[in-house]
């Protein structure tokens, strides 16, 4: 089975990862009963999976790949003549292939390579900036946004007139951290922020103060205060003496006491950096694991308190040790396991990727994405309508679990996308779908949450819609997988699950290639085993006298015995064991040896048995696979007889080169 699959079902539908370009050329090559295959269909597929310059185009290869797709499509016409794409399985499994195959393509690759692009390049840099937040709803109404706008823009005109910005941020930002530390946020580097704040950071000079910037939580006033090459990432492992709850400044010097005496014994070598975790640290998860920890950095998911950051960094080779560092959390004696500098583009790109596509930026390529949808489709809104359903909503949208009443469900528009028209009903219905209880936003605030969702979910819907009209490329590759699927289960009903069930079948085969299935010359022998060596001299005479293995068994072993005799039947080939192979082959009984394992064996071959045909247990599994070659063959030649294939020569001469 495995063979099948991989020759065909492989060959034409696992490929579809690949991109390939889809040639124009639309003379036929050739027929299969009344259907035409173009020279562009052909040679999509020829070069798609005749990879290292294989598709070379000359006559030899050229013919057999030919020869190929004919019995594939052969294959897939039978199977839309027996309806298999009917079956809810098939169906139901392409479609879900096709929800992800979309999703590849719902994107605008253009900014999504350049967004990738800029992340890397950020990813080499560091950034320390400070910010004063005034907080404000990303879908909060006009007149509470007006007002937020003009807050952050009184707050920078005093920071321009002279006032210092920390005591603007201690003083005015809504960010709560701000009363301890100025608004400085810290060292970071892409991905250590959500995105349009990482890019007012990214875009200014030393000591400059950003415009206004707009993020979910409000407007941010940035101040880059300084840059550095990024650090890399780095592992290490620690040693912590914790401070207790609510430590006075007696317990942290005892501390500190104490600390400063490990790192003696640690540096004097009376004791290793392992020992020491394991008697004196006080982090239990990483105690058991001689103090290591996750890799961390500036830029990574796991990052640490600037102190610990500060001093892992500082360690300057594998294996070096710091000297005691305080944070928050007690005195750590860190140990420098491995440092990863910034990885090359091509090293880092498949993770970059997928963090770019979970982080907040994603969204700019989804935002224009959408505009450019409603840009083609000539998107046109109809913002009273809007505000008649808003007028109409009661508090229960707060609640949860939604349901609109009958004064909702009109066929008022509310916009038009190319040409389809999205109605009150629609968005009543769509409300209904993803409303949870909420208490986070006026009802203004809320409804234009919901209606900017429905407005690109239904762009979006509209566009994946359309994927097999836009882009060829995607038309052809669901058309691949579906080809496939389709195969794959005419293969199994037809050849594979059929070949394994017709035990009739596969003995009438057998019988008709009997040559084919042959054991050569085999030696059948009793090999007898006993860990005793006076039992085994007793079988071994007993053998010489011509007892049967059972007449052994039955006078040497005892019930109860600690030690008995055992044995072994069967008929060997040569190469099939290599006890045996180490025999003369020839009928008698060969002398009692000791193992290395102590115990003792001798073998009683009772003849040399000449070829003679296999049974189908015996050779079960190449048959098998024989009798499924059989089937397709057949099988084969009976649809080229129902669906007549026809080449033109000509055409074919054509794309020959060599």
């Amino acid at each position: 089975m495995i063979k099948k699959i991989q020759g065909l079902f492989l060959l034409f539908c696992l490929t579809v990862s690949v991109f390939a370009q889809l040639p124009n050329d639309n003379r036929v090559l050739f027929t299969v009963g009344n259907e035409s295959v173009t020279v562009g269909e052909f040679e999509y597929v020829y070069n798609k999976n005749n990879v290292n310059n294989q598709a070379d185009y000359s006559l030899k290869s050229l013919s057999d790949y030919l020869t190929l797709y004919q019995n594939f499509r052969l294959k897939v016409k039978e199977a839309e003549a027996m309806q298999l794409d009917t079956i809810s399985s098939l169906r139901n499994e392409l479609e879900g292939y096709r929800k992800q195959l979309a999703k590849t393509h719902l994107t605008d690759r253009e900014i999504s390579d350049k967004l990738l692009e800029e992340a890397y390049e950020r990813s080499k840099k560091e950034v320390n900036a400070s910010h004063i937040l005034v907080k404000c709803d990303e879908n909060a109404n006009p007149a509470d946004t007006l007002a937020a706008y003009k807050k952050i823009l009184m707050l920078r005109k005093r920071i321009e007139k002279g006032e210092s910005f920390e005591k603007v941020a201690r003083e005015n930002s809504e960010d709560p951290s701000a009363k301890t530390n100025d608004g400085n946020i810290g060292w970071f580097t892409v991905f250590g922020t959500i995105y349009p704040f990482e890019t007012a950071a990214y875009s200014l000079k030393q000591g400059e103060l950003s415009q206004p910037v707009r993020t979910e939580f409000g407007y941010h006033l940035v101040k880059l205060n300084g840059t550095r090459e990024a650090r890399g990432q780095i592992h290490v492992a620690h040693l912590l003496i914790r401070f207790p709850d609510g430590a006075v400044k007696a317990q942290k010097d005892s501390i500190k006491h104490r600390v400063d005496s490990v790192f003696a014994l640690i540096t004097s070598g009376k004791i290793s950096f392992e020992e020491a975790v394991k008697n004196f640290s006080d982090d239990k998860a990483s105690r058991v694991k001689d103090g290591e920890l996750q890799w961390f950095g500036s830029g990574a998911p796991v990052r640490m308190v600037p102190e610990f950051e500060d001093a892992a960094f500082a360690i300057e080779k594998d294996g070096g040790i710091s000297d005691p560092v305080m944070t928050q959390f007690g005195w750590h004696i860190i140990k420098r396991l491995e440092k990863k500098s910034i990885q090359p583009f091509n090293e880092v790109k498949a993770d970059m990727k997928k963090r770019v596509e979970r982080d907040s930026r994603s969204q700019v390529a989804k935002n224009i994405l959408v505009n450019r949808i409603k840009r083609e489709g000539n998107f046109t809104e109809f913002p009273n309508v809007r505000n008649d359903f808003y007028v109409k909503m009661d508090s229960s949208i707060f609640k949860g679990n939604w349901k609109a009443d009958e004064a909702l469900l009109t066929e008022k528009v509310l916009f038009v996308l190319a040409g389809n028209k999205y109605t009150q009903a629609n968005f009543a219905a769509y409300i209904e779908k993803n409303s949870k209880r909420r208490s986070d936003k006026s009802k203004e605030a809320l409804l234009n949450e919901y209606y900017d969702g429905f407005v690109n979910t239904s762009c979006l819907d509209y566009e994946e819609s359309m994927l097999e009209v836009k882009k060829p490329e995607f038309k052809a590759l669901m058309k691949e997988y579906r080809d496939g699927i389709l195969l794959f289960e005419l293969m199994d009903r037809m050849v594979w699950t059929k070949a394994v069930k017709d035990t009739a079948g596969l003995e009438e085969f057998r019988k008709k290639n009997e040559t084919k299935y042959m054991w050569g010359n085999r030696a059948q022998v009793i090999i007898f085993n006993s860990n005793d060596q006076k039992l085994s001299d007793a079988a071994y005479k007993l053998a010489l006298k011509g007892k049967s293995a059972d007449e052994i068994k039955t006078k040497l072993n005892k019930d109860g015995a600690k030690s008995k005799i055992s044995t072994i039947e069967g008929k060997y080939e040569k190469g099939q064991y290599d006890v045996i192979d180490k025999i003369e082959w020839k009928a008698g009984v060969t002398p009692v040896e000791k193992l290395n394992d102590s115990s003792f064996r001798f073998i009683w071959v009772k003849q040399i048995v000449g070829p003679e045909p296999k049974s189908l247990k015996e050779a079960k599994g190449y048959i098998v696979s024989d009798y499924q070659e059989y089937l397709e063959k057949t099988w084969l030649a009976d649809l080229r007889n129902r669906y007549p294939i026809k080449v033109d020569e000509q055409v074919f001469q054509s794309l020959v080169k060599k």
